[in-house]
């Protein structure tokens, strides 16, 4: 069951071939039977415009007051560039250095500036606290944090606050040693690159 609003959102990354079902390691190290591959939207242009249109419309109707759009890499850089874009913001990204969140260098005038942070899937919410601990360290306020897809149905807290989501959905994560699939013998796929070591 779907949130009411969110069935065009699904249906993008359906029609994408974006959802898919198996056994997956995330990013935050767990496991899970559905995995988003954004990636499969991001080489549609197309449909990552619609999705980026839904969430820029989100963003202006909160009212924000800030000046850059922050996109963790990798998977969110394309996502947050678009929607940076669209909303007339500067655009800046983070990375992992040494599995250290840290500010892509060259980004001129963002320390002391206003910020929001546009994600791409939101599991456990660590390298979304990541980034706004990078971005507190070189005096940036973050106005506000975003994402496409909240698997867990808006019970992660960045900051003690919900993150805004187009689609906000329960989807079943285990730690490796809880892991149904792996008890069953699945074979394990650890798609996406963030460098993050898991």
């Amino acid at each position: 069951m779907t949130p009411a609003g969110s069935d065009q959102v699904l249906t993008l990354f359906k029609d994408c071939d974006a959802l898919l079902q198996g056994h997956f390691k995330l990013t935050s190290g767990k496991h899970s039977e559905w995995y988003f591959e954004k990636i499969r939207l991001i080489e549609k242009p197309a449909a990552l415009e619609k999705i980026v249109d839904m969430l820029a419309d989100k963003i202006k109707a909160d009212r924000l007051d800030f000046d850059y759009v922050v996109g963790p890499a990798y998977g969110a850089i394309a996502i947050g560039f678009l929607t940076a874009l669209k909303l007339g913001k500067k655009f800046a990204f983070t990375q992992r250095v040494d599995e250290k969140m840290s500010l892509r260098s060259g980004f001129a005038g963002i320390e002391g500036a206003g910020a929001i942070i546009v994600e791409d899937i939101l599991t456990t919410g660590g390298s979304i606290q990541e980034t706004v601990d990078c971005l507190k360290a070189r005096n940036v306020a973050v106005a506000g944090i975003y994402c496409l897809v909240d698997r867990s149905a808006g019970a992660v807290l960045i900051e003690g606050k919900p993150v805004g989501s187009l689609l906000a959905l329960k989807v079943e994560a285990f730690e490796p040693e809880a892991c149904p699939f792996c008890k069953a013998g699945r074979p394990l796929t650890k798609p996406g690159a963030s460098d993050k070591k898991a």
